[in-house]
């Protein structure tokens, strides 16, 4: 073996003497160690092996880990891995050699030091120092290191960064929407230093909602400082129809609200600790920023009702920004929609995170599939904290953990005592008491849930394995020492387990930090295409939102108790990240409009992202315009606060891309988006004046147009550099552009598909570049054999429409009519499903219905508040519409009731819709399903009196259409099918009210 590296620079003696001259080992000096003869007392021992920064080889079987030079080491290379797996096992080993329980151990270190601190009484200090391989031992000490590494991961911490330049959100005001806060947090402490709110924040009558001790004496009244300025419990409707739960005030009972709110504007540099382990120091991306909470979900959930008027009680009391880290599925005009709709009008810079639905496609639900809002993608850092899980064999799994460590104990599988999910509600059998619990992950519980359930059954540790390997290992606050490992190694464990029986054991290591590979997706971060509105892209951004470091509640609902931090994961915790970089925004250009500070954040944003195995270049639909970089120096080009151009746009933009996207949101669409044409307006998707670029349907040539701005403080001639996706070639008009500062010019973005492949997306960019600038927007392009309205409207028992398609294809083209049929009303009830978790095979809450489909065009199913009995908007029912194999084909699960499948030239099967009681407010609720089943057949009431022939690409020819022999007081639903070369290219539907 070689020796090690300190030894090779020169540092005497096999004992390393040097080094012990300076700290004596506390065998030498045990009178000198504070406390009782037998009370353990946090001690650092340091090994003579080689840390993996400095390890060339010389263990049999383990490759040198040390980086070649001029490289940094990379904890997720093997060998690095590997060796890090030994000196930790070592680390065990030199306590049960010395007669010490492996659950002292606190934290190993191996990296750049080769060592671990340990909870010791200083009689097993002493026994500790005499063992083989140990240099040294000495009492700890307590230093100041910053642990959660998302400040520098963003280079908030710079030389010449954000902080440094004086952009930390002072006297920027951020509310967040969410479950409370925990007020005594010392994210959120005051230190005298803080400048008093402005003179008419909340009216000048701050409230500050705690302290209500006859419901909960745990509730303690707080008052409000310079730090926490405000706090409402909004949660009006939920206590109404729920009750107030745990705290009948704005207090925290989740943590999710406090560790959403110190993220986003803790203060800087507070000291964490986790199971009594020392953390080290957290702060939030805004750290001199005014925090208010606004509490508006309870246990079960947000009502919309209570998060509308939250986000109109922030407008009101004057917020500079919003973080809204609460989501459901893709919409755009649900009360939280259209209330951010206007916070944006009035000026308030708005986050939220894109969902935690993912990586399939279109998963981006609402806020934040909306364009006036920032939708946020997670991704990880570069550090997480990683637990061991050793068999008794000897095999090692390194896996998320926070917790203390246990065992050695006896192993078992939860599958062998009858509750292979771990769930709560089912006992063990036989009892798991004293033993590590092997749980496997999903079953619609939360993780927590799982340590909970062998906490309350007597098991001392839990090993959690995935479902699959592409999920991500989140560190939570378990009820026992657990650590998350992945589902292959989840097998390996069961056929352990199986083979050893009853003399199964396992012994896991306290959490501690390591480094990982950062910029990689989170396996759960929602993913575009905007299944609200295709043509704007989604997520706008990534951010870190996995295993974060930051505040919680001591009396959480899941989770062991007593803690202030926790480490955790979703798409919830990347919000709050842009939601601190808006503060900083808004603190360096408080005259900017949300759209112009959007515009910063996304065309400043880097590139070198990856999806979720780690290898692969993350797309446009995983990122959107790539990952917050807020780490330029401040005053330099392509600074997120200098980004030479922006993207604006205001209230009367937003209503011009409703009109296409979302016409439902006007009570008379015709007049109101003819208004806004007449101004100048753009009323389509696509030209909304948007930092992305997306079309989805090209079947020749599209032309979009934007608008720029030069926020530069300099004339620049800007040039326009296009990256045009496979398949397609992109033009822009004009493409050099002089510009004075504050000027603005529009341009055209000419795309034309050159044979692109039919309805898939391709990516590119395009950049405008000036004087040291690079400004870029991602594109993202879908080619289609055929553009053509998805809907046309018509009106009387007789009428005629008309519609422009555009081809992109050469050949035969024809158009044919299919119906017109009425609305066939279904009519039945549902009542609250307990859990609000939909399963087809709940036995309560859940209604089916079965549609036998067979030469269907087009299926509609819609539910609106209007067809409920009684009609009470704050009752929400959902669709999940399922084919005969048990698949989910469609679902539709708006806030409230305000719900819509559309199931296009569906499979001849049999369909099962399922209506899902989410929130009946506690009663079985009556309904009118309206359904239209739209044939292929052709020879209805709706006939085609005039269309083209002939395709040519690119070419543009108008379809006309006639009905007549309606009934009145009637809604029609109908379609006119086009037909290629190769059959059926798609359907326009043309629906048609009688009166």
């Amino acid at each position: 073996m070689n020796p090690p590296m300190w030894r090779r620079l020169g540092v005497a003696g096999a004992a390393g003497v040097v080094l012990l001259a300076a700290v004596p080992s506390a065998g030498a000096h045990a009178q000198t160690i504070d406390g009782a003869a037998d009370q353990a007392q946090p001690y650092v021992v340091v090994m003579q092996a080689d840390p993996a920064i400095a390890y060339e080889g010389g263990v049999p079987g383990l490759a040198p880990a040390r980086p070649d030079p001029g490289e940094k080491i990379d904890p997720s290379d093997p060998a690095v891995a590997e060796y890090v797996n030994h000196l930790q096992a070592e680390h065990q080993q030199t306590l049960a050699d010395a007669g010490v329980s492996t659950s002292a151990l606190r934290e190993s270190f191996t990296y750049a030091l080769n060592g671990f601190s340990a909870n010791l009484t200083p009689d097993q200090a002493d026994r500790v120092a005499k063992q083989p391989g140990v240099a040294m031992v000495s009492r700890d000490e307590l230093r100041q290191v910053q642990t959660d590494v998302s400040p520098d991961f963003l280079g908030l911490t710079a030389r010449h960064g954000a902080w440094a330049s004086g952009y930390d959100g002072e006297g920027v005001i951020v509310g967040v929407i969410d479950t409370g806060i925990w007020p005594e947090h010392p994210s959120f402490a005051d230190d005298g230093s803080y400048p008093e709110p402005p003179a008419d924040w909340m009216g000048g009558e701050i409230a500050c909602e705690f302290g209500d001790t006859a419901h909960n004496p745990a509730d303690l009244p707080f008052e409000c400082n310079n730090k926490l300025i405000g706090a409402r419990d909004m949660r009006i409707t939920y206590k109404e129809q729920i009750g107030p739960e745990v705290y009948n005030s704005a207090r925290d009972y989740d943590g999710h609200g406090t560790h959403t709110s110190s993220t986003a504007a803790g203060n800087a540099g507070v000291q964490a600790e986790i199971f009594g382990v020392d953390r080290g120091t957290v702060s939030g991306v805004a750290p001199r920023a005014h925090v208010a909470m606004y509490s508006a979900c309870g246990s079960l959930g947000c009502f919309n009702s209570d998060t509308a008027a939250a986000i109109d009680a922030a407008v009101a009391d004057g917020v500079d920004v919003i973080n809204f880290s609460i989501g459901g599925g893709p919409g755009l005009i649900s009360a939280d929609d259209i209330a951010f709709l206007f916070a944006n009008d009035a000026g308030v810079f708005i986050a939220t995170s894109a969902g935690n639905e993912g990586p399939g496609a279109a998963t981006v639900g609402s806020p934040a599939n909306d364009p006036w809002v920032m939708g946020v993608g997670a991704n990880t850092h570069t550090r997480t904290f990683q637990g061991t899980a050793t068999l008794g064999d000897g095999t090692r799994f390194n896996g998320a953990s926070v917790t203390g460590g246990v065992g050695p104990l006896p192993l078992v599988d939860a599958e062998d005592h009858g509750n292979p999910l771990c769930n709560p509600a089912i006992t063990f059998e036989p009892a798991v008491t004293g033993t590590i619990v092997l749980c496997a992950r999903g079953g619609g519980l939360a993780r927590l849930d799982k340590s909970r359930a062998v906490a309350e059954q007597g098991g001392a540790g839990m090993i959690l394995f995935n479902e699959n390997d592409a999920e991500a290992l989140i560190t939570d606050n378990h009820y026992v020492p657990s650590v998350h490992i992945s589902f292959s190694e989840g097998q390996e464990v069961k056929a352990y387990i199986d083979e050893a029986g009853d003399g199964a054991t396992a012994t896991l290591t306290a959490g501690q930090p390591a480094r990982v590979k950062g910029s990689v997706m989170a396996d759960f971060s929602s993913r575009g295409p905007n299944a609200a509105a295709a043509d704007i892209i989604k997520p706008d951004v990534t951010a870190p939102g996995v295993n974060i470091l930051a505040g919680t509640t001591p009396t959480p609902n899941l989770g062991a108790p007593g803690q202030l931090f926790m480490s955790i994961s979703g798409t919830s915790m990347a919000s709050p990240h842009v939601a601190g970089l808006l503060a900083l925004i808004k603190q360096a250009h408080p005259d900017w409009s949300p759209a112009m500070a959007h515009s910063a954040v996304m065309t400043t944003a880097r590139q070198g992202v990856f999806k979720e195995d780690g290898v692969t270049r993350a797309d446009v639909f995983d990122v959107g315009a790539g990952h917050i970089d807020p780490g330029q120096a401040a005053d330099k080009p392509n600074s997120v606060f200098n980004p030479g151009l922006v993207y604006d746009a205001g209230f009367n933009d937003y209503l011009g891309f409703l009109c296409e996207a979302a016409p439902a949101a006007f009570a008379d669409p015709s007049a109101t988006c003819a208004a806004l044409a007449a101004a100048g307006i753009p009323t389509t998707a696509e030209n909304l004046n948007y930092p992305s670029i997306g079309v989805s349907d090209v079947a020749g040539t599209v032309t979009v147009q934007r608008t720029i701005t030069n926020v530069a403080d300099r004339r620049i001639n800007w040039h326009a550099l296009a990256d045009s996706p496979d398949g397609f070639t992109v033009k822009v008009t004009p493409r050099h552009v002089q510009l004075d500062p504050g000027e603005s010019a529009t341009v055209e973005i000419e795309i034309t598909n050159r044979r692109a492949p039919v309805d898939e997306w391709r990516f590119g960019s395009l950049t405008w570049t000036g004087a040291g600038y690079k400004v870029t927007s991602p594109i993202a392009v879908k080619g289609v054999a055929l553009s053509s309205p998805a809907e046309v409207t018509g009106t009387g028992t007789e009428g005629s429409a008309s519609f422009d398609v555009q081809f992109g294809y050469d050949g035969a083209y024809s158009a044919a009519g299919h119906g017109l049929v009425p609305m066939v009303g279904v009519t039945d009830s549902v009542g609250q499903d307990p859990d609000q978790e939909f399963d087809p095979n709940d036995p309560v809450g859940v209604t089916a219905h079965e549609f036998e489909l067979s030469g269907t065009a087009h299926l509609r199913l819609a539910l609106t508040t209007a067809d409920l009995s009684p009609a009470n908007p704050d009752i929400d029912l959902d669709l999940f519409l399922f084919n005969s194999a048990g698949e989910q084909v469609a679902s539709s699960t708006q806030g409230g009731t305000d719900e819509l499948i559309d199931l296009t030239l569906p499979a001849d099967d049999t369909y099962t819709l399922y209506v899902h009681g989410w929130q009946t407010l506690g009663q079985e609720v009556g309904y009118t399903l309206r359904t239209w089943e739209v044939s292929l057949d052709t020879g209805g009431s709706l006939t085609v009196t005039n269309a083209p022939t002939e395709a040519a690409l690119g070419e543009t020819g108008t379809v006309e259409v006639s009905w007549s022999g309606l009934d009145p007081a009637s809604t029609y639903l109908g379609a006119v099918s086009h037909t290629g070369p190769d059959g059926i290219l798609g359907l326009t539907l043309v629906s048609v009210t009688t009166g």
